[in-house]
């Protein structure tokens, strides 16, 4: 077969292309608003002579202040139309040149909506990766000495009157990269057009289990839990498998997938006494014998996503690491993680061009369209430990892009900021003046588990559904094995801790104790399992752990 050179060399040779933009970052560091005034002139070149062009005065632009003041902010709604005259095959819209690809997103809010992909907005998001991946090649060589579990969402789940495809950013990614890139991930492509995520799952563990996995990588740590999870649920079954090389008939796959998987799946009689062996040990101990290899696990560590870490770390076992990954969007890639232990990175300011809106100023207007060109900061304006909404412009056609997300100055890598993600903006409820945000439920969340000890499976905050004239209040709806009532109490004694409002009208019972709230068992399956059969990327589901309207 082709492309048959070893991981470890594989992985030498992509250290080696990532070269040139490391050193160019590393230049950035010194200087960085001469880079990202570079990375201006090139957004704006991309876009000059387009309709958005010719229509927002790109011509005049000479710099940041005049950007900040002649073009408008654009918001996802704004930026709708536009991308539907490209999905319809209309050129020099956005971009002089025309999308290759669309990414299909929920957001937020759940509406659909569409990304263009260009040629160089891929190259500006790989110039991220190359960066983030040089650092952390450095850091962990032995995590780039076997091969890497990645998670994939769709690569066509629909297609624009174009011709362009539409589906995920992960799916795009994958497929587009040349064989001899792909010859480093474990997984084939074929893993995730499995429909059953019981049977991928396990087929999943299997393959890990097969190919000397050194890195897992992924955006939300909760479906590397889960995988986990599956491994000490179903080690025996996967031991039998291993040991006899054969599909078992109850997995739901097509006879083509029948096929393809068997001929990968040779008998490996030793790992099935591996895992058996385990099974009697601490739990870490089936992680290393399905993965011996593995070293680290690239992953968000921070916000929502930090409730899911003691966890993973705890199934992992102390000789692997957990890291936090590139903060990003499918709309743009602003951070370069550098393996610390700290959530955070410097932002990504060789990649695209970025204005900062302090968090205070943002929110004293009902629309940030009514924000003034002043109140957008460039990087050499923000301070140290204070809080900001991030707003992108990229060559992808996304120009002053109102992001919505929160994010926090953590110091600075020589001149760059580096910032770490705290939450979606609107991502908070406000019931009778406490101003709860997601970020004050994770962090609570997080004291109340550890407290007891709770491994969540799902959980959200909503308001409860209350009466005319009654006092209102929040649910704590939690899938998974607790003493629901005490893990409720801790948590709203947490919010009390974390929140002077919500301690405030609590005092005064204004606002009633949190309240418990069983979900069933499976119902986060359930919803996982539906949002990949309709072609999301498991490793992107994020899960929004504040609810504004009752559940």
């Amino acid at each position: 077969m082709a492309f048959q050179l070893p991981p470890r060399l594989l992985h030498v040779l992509g250290q080696v292309s990532r070269r040139s933009n490391a050193k160019a970052f590393a230049k950035a560091a010194r200087d960085p608003m001469k880079a990202q005034r570079e990375r201006l002139r090139a957004a704006l070149e991309c876009g000059r002579g387009t309709a958005y062009g010719k229509a927002n005065g790109f011509d005049s632009v000479t710099g940041p202040a005049d950007y900040a003041r002649t073009v408008p902010l654009m918001t996802s709604a704004d930026l709708a139309p536009w991308v539907d005259r490209q999905l319809a095959g209309e050129s020099a819209v956005l971009t002089a040149e025309d999308p290759v690809y669309f990414v299909r997103t929920s957001g937020s809010t759940g509406t659909p909506k569409h990304v263009p992909i260009t040629d160089a907005y891929r190259e500006e998001f790989q110039k991220t990766v190359h960066v983030a991946l040089s650092h952390l090649f450095r850091r962990y060589p032995r995590a780039f000495r076997g091969r890497a579990l990645y998670f994939v969402g769709s690569r066509r789940v629909d297609e624009a009157p174009s011709g362009a495809g539409i589906g995920t950013m992960s799916g795009y990614n994958f497929t587009e990269m040349p064989p001899i890139v792909r010859a480093i991930y474990a997984w084939p492509y074929e893993l995730f057009e499995v429909a059953d995520l019981r049977t991928r799952s396990f087929l999943a563990l299997w393959i890990a289990c097969l190919r000397d996995v050194s890195l897992i990588a992924g955006i939300f740590p909760a479906p590397v839990v889960y995988l986990l999870r599956d491994l000490e649920a179903r080690a025996d079954e996967l031991a039998d498998a291993l040991e006899a090389g054969a599909l078992p008939t109850e997995l739901e796959l097509d006879a083509e997938q029948r096929a393809f998987f068997g001929a990968m799946l040779p008998p490996r009689p030793d790992i099935a006494r591996r895992l058996r062996a385990a099974l009697d040990g601490p739990v870490h101990g089936l992680a290393r014998a399905a993965m011996p290899k593995l070293r680290l696990v690239y992953c968000w560590k921070n916000a929502t996503a930090g409730v899911y870490i003691p966890e993973l770390q705890r199934r992992l076992g102390p000789e692997v690491v957990v890291r936090d990954a590139i903060y990003s969007a499918c709309e743009a890639w602003c951070s370069i993680p550098m393996g610390d232990e700290e959530p955070g990175g410097p932002l990504a300011v060789t990649s695209h061009y970025f204005e900062l809106v302090p968090e205070a100023r943002a929110e004293a207007v009902d629309d940030p369209k009514a924000l003034a060109p002043e109140d957008f900061l460039t990087l050499d304006q923000v301070e140290d430990g204070q809080r900001y909404y991030i707003v992108p412009t990229t060559s992808g056609g996304l120009y002053r892009y109102w992001l919505g997300d929160v994010v926090e100055v953590a110091g600075f890598h020589e001149r760059i900021p580096r910032i770490r993600f705290v939450r979606k903006g609107g991502a908070a409820a406000n019931l009778a003046g406490e101003k709860l945000t997601e970020a004050h439920v994770n962090e609570a969340a997080s004291r109340a588990f550890a407290a007891h000890g709770v491994d969540p499976t799902y959980f959200v905050v909503a308001p409860l559904d209350t009466p005319e004239g009654g006092v209102p209040g929040y649910a704590l709806h939690l899938e998974g094995e607790a003493d629901l009532a005490m893990v409720a109490a801790a948590m709203d004694d947490a919010l009390r801790a974390l929140s002077f409002d919500y301690d405030r009208l609590r005092g005064a019972d204004q606002l009633a104790p949190l309240e418990p709230r069983p979900l069933a068992t499976g119902t986060y399956d359930s919803i996982r399992s539906a949002k990949v059969a309709a072609g999301a990327a498991e490793a992107q589901l994020k899960i929004a752990h504040l609810q504004s309207a009752p559940l």
